[in-house]
């Protein structure tokens, strides 16, 4: 409906209906990819730290469990269900059952969603250096040997996994870490490469950009989850951190050449924003320097048979914006 308003509305204003972009960041670029799957009719995408790949549609009868363990929950609360629940109670059934975060179900329109782009010609598409801090609280509740334990489950390929992340049973923080970065792989800078390789494939336009410049407050929260919002929104006096607002310009610049149908930078090609307020091209060393590269193809040669179950033990439940 609403992207329905903007091509009906947008010339009144001096826009095109021809070159119209839909961007989201996180939840909201997993329903941007859903739009780009189903054929909504714009132009352009930006994806910002995630996609589908981090919430995959989820078949009927997933949801029907979900349901179920609410109707339960709310039973116990009050002799609740879901149609006649106060918001407060549904919200503590939630809270009671560990459930942070839910998902699409899967349709017809989504089939194919992997490879599918629709309208959409052009595609902006990136991650921050640590999307992790999301399980972050999580992971501190776990034991090393809990952790491991959740390596065991990719089978006969545990072994090599668990050395590749460091997992080791009576190294509580190295496996934590370890977890952390595992989640981030597969779950965020995985997925980006390979929404990008695709798109190569198809000859359309994919501009791959990472976020590496910190927290301006606090530096040593990394370049987390959501801080590109803080940059591109510019929304904030930044004046104090100069490489920050440095970095802010620069995002706020090539995020609108972007939006006007230009090229941002070569298309294919990486751009990082930061650290230290430098933006610049960089080619695959400069890639491999920034982020896990000889992971990353672990992780695409073993495939989401192997991976899925390791993630699902790992981050069930243990979600929070929190952080």
């Amino acid at each position: 409906m609403a992207i329905d308003f903007v091509l009906s509305h947008i010339a009144d204003f001096g826009g095109d209906p021809g070159n119209v972009t839909l961007a989201g960041e996180s939840a909201g670029a997993v329903y941007c990819h859903a739009h780009m799957a189903i054929g909504s009719p714009v132009r352009q995408c930006i994806l910002q730290s995630g996609s589908l790949y981090l919430s995959p549609p989820q078949p009927r009868t997933n949801g029907s469990v979900v349901i179920g363990r609410l109707e339960g929950a709310l039973s116990n609360l009050g002799k609740w269900t879901m149609r006649d629940a106060p918001v407060q109670k549904l919200l503590e059934a939630q809270a009671e059952l560990g459930l942070v975060s839910f998902f699409l179900q899967a349709e017809e329109p989504l089939d194919g969603w992997e490879t599918k782009h629709g309208s959409v010609e052009r595609l902006l598409i990136g991650d921050t250096e640590y999307e992790a801090v999301l399980w972050h609280n999580g992971m501190q509740e776990l034991s090393a040997p809990q952790i491991a334990e959740a390596f065991e489950l990719a089978g006969s390929a545990s072994a090599d996994l668990s050395r590749l992340y460091g997992i080791v049973k009576d190294r509580p923080s190295a496996c934590k870490y370890g977890a952390l970065d595992f989640l981030n792989d597969a779950r965020f800078v995985l997925p980006v490469e390979m929404m990008t390789e695709t798109w190569q494939e198809a000859k359309c336009p994919v501009f791959r950009f990472l976020v590496d410049q910190p927290n301006p407050w606090q530096s040593s929260s990394r370049a987390h989850h959501a801080v590109d919002l803080l940059y591109v929104f510019g929304a904030f006096d930044l004046s104090f951190n100069p490489a920050a607002q440095a970095v802010s310009i620069e995002m706020q610049k090539k995020w609108i050449e972007f939006i006007q149908g230009q090229n941002p930078w070569q298309p294919g090609g990486y751009w990082t924003f930061g650290p230290h307020g430098e933006s610049q091209s960089i080619d695959d060393k400069g890639f491999a320097a920034r982020r896990r590269n000889r992971h990353l193809d672990a992780l695409k040669s073993l495939g989401p048979e192997v991976i899925d179950p390791v993630y699902k033990a790992l981050a069930a439940g243990r979600l929070s914006l929190l952080n």
